[in-house]
């Protein structure tokens, strides 16, 4: 932090955290939805939840399915205020009154001023940055044009909304930084030199609320949605697919596909077509677990033929029997190259406040996950159901933290996958609906703690007390917002204020 001085003065004065817990699978949607509603994913027709599970997810309530991609070119990414559902809302909706703003940030339900007003420039600059990210001008001017439309809004209010009060609240996302991520790496020069000028817009935002008299009573929080890892090559699965003759989804092909793999890096998100499909061919079914077991021309078991891909280590798929508030996830690990798996459930219980979970060993006192060679996770082992907080403080220094509190959570979405494989971080797929779309070394999908982790600074305001949180979690970040201005969150919020 001595590099990041407006970083560093703002976590000495405030509140910080370096272990604050983001969502799974890590990845920026759903991650940023997470964050900015104080709730995760789950069945969000009959929960208060929402509904985002992944970047790219299929709709199977719809013939022919809808595939969902956020980074396409074709601005998807502006559903994402719709997919969230209705039972859920955004931090902007939940201040009440007042004048709210949100800058760069395609998440912007209830703000009543959007920066770009034209959608279309907000995606061109995120593609520009994405495919041309080295042009340092560029990258320079997508920190400081967002920060310096932030002053304006404080600077001349009336022009941006319909009274010259100010912003209660207001959204900002430096895009930069991630993009650098991808394309050149966390250990890279040019990415660790964005974050010395995301650093110093920070300043310059702190230095213009000062002279204004507003730093006094605004609260700044910043934080990521994600760590990152780096993989050792990029994998091929094509000879995967011919040798068990699957084929992936395509909605404008007539051989439509029995599959669909809606995204892969590191870990993969599987929809399979169901047999169940009498009156209409286009539409797409839930398979069974026997499905799955004998699937396709070739009758493969999915459950254990998907461990045969490149440096695959865990599988995830729910029960038949799952209903909404309650149910039952299967885990399964391969244990090296050995070929042995081993197995485990986590069992879930209750919705919204009063969600539970239990984690349960199957093959004796092996462990999917490791918890039981750690004297605080241990103690969950004990055949009880436990609530998100006591998985957090008690698996956030572990890998897979929190993970049998997040992964029911992401199944019960009705746009989730069939099953979920992550490997071992040595190999990477890139895949968008089967697609090839990246070969960069550097991502970030993991379950591992690297990727779970992120940190959270709370500053400005003379109001936040001065204190080290030791752990947290993104949905912490609305409520203790919220409760800064004597604001109560929607019945949603999971996470529990700060302060």
């Amino acid at each position: 932090m001595g590099l990041l001085p407006n970083l560093k003065k703002l976590m000495e004065n405030g509140i910080y955290s370096e272990n604050c817990i983001t969502d799974f699978p890590p990845i920026t949607y759903p991650t940023q939805v997470s964050i900015l509603t104080g709730t995760y994913t789950g069945n969000f027709k009959k929960e208060l939840c929402h509904g985002v599970p992944l970047l790219n997810w299929m709709e199977r309530d719809v013939s022919p399915p809808l595939l969902r991609e956020y980074a396409s070119l074709d601005l998807q990414i502006y559903k994402l205020n719709n997919d969230m559902g209705n039972n859920c809302r955004t931090i902007l909706e939940m201040v009440g009154d007042g004048n709210t703003a949100s800058i760069a940030q395609f998440i912007n339900r209830g703000a009543d001023y959007i920066f770009p007003e034209r959608k279309t420039k907000l995606a061109m600059l995120y593609l520009i940055l994405k495919y041309y990210p080295n042009v340092k001008k560029r990258l320079v001017r997508s920190n400081s044009i967002p920060a310096q439309k932030l002053i304006k809004v404080f600077e001349k209010p009336k022009k941006f909304f319909e009274n010259s009060e100010p912003p209660i609240a207001s959204l900002l996302w430096f895009m930069s930084s991630d993009i650098l991520m991808h394309k050149y790496g966390f250990d890279s020069f040019i990415y660790k030199l964005n974050l010395l000028h995301i650093d110093k817009v920070i300043g310059l935002l702190i230095d213009r609320l000062k002279r204004m008299g507003y730093l006094d009573d605004t609260a700044i929080v910043i934080t990521s949605d994600h760590g990152n890892y780096k993989v050792g090559t990029i994998g091929d699965l094509n000879p995967f697919y011919k040798q068990n003759k699957l084929v992936n989804y395509h909605p404008l092909k007539r051989r439509r596909g029995n599959m669909d793999l809606a995204y892969y890096a590191g870990v993969g998100f599987f929809y399979f077509k169901g047999k169940n499909n009498i009156n209409d061919k286009n539409e797409w079914t839930y398979p069974t677990i026997k499905e799955l077991e004998k699937y396709g021309p070739k009758r493969i078991n999915l459950l254990e033929d998907l461990f045969k891909i490149d440096g695959s280590r865990l599988m995830f798929y729910k029960d038949d029997q799952n209903t909404y508030n309650k149910g039952t996830i299967h885990l399964k690990r391969k244990i090296g190259n050995t070929g042995r798996i081993i197995k485990g459930k986590i069992e879930y219980k209750g919705s919204g406040v009063d969600y539970k979970t239990r984690y349960t060993l199957i093959n004796g006192d092996i462990d999917i996950f490791g918890f039981n060679n750690d004297d605080l996770a241990s103690k969950l082992l004990d055949n009880r159901f436990h609530t998100t907080q006591e998985w957090l403080e008690n698996t956030y220094h572990l890998d897979y933290p929190m993970l049998p509190d997040l992964i029911p959570r992401h199944l019960k979405n009705p746009r989730s996958a069939d099953i979920i494989l992550s490997n071992n971080e040595s190999i990477k797929f890139g895949i968008h609906h089967g697609k090839q779309k990246s070969k960069n070394l550097y991502d970030h999908d993991l379950g591992l703690r690297k990727c779970m982790t992120v940190p959270l600074v709370i500053g400005g305001s003379l109001e936040i007390p001065h204190k080290h949180i030791k752990v947290c979690k993104i949905t912490d970040i609305v409520p203790s917002l919220l409760r800064l201005i004597g604001k109560s969150p929607h019945e949603s919020v999971v996470g529990e204020s700060l302060f």
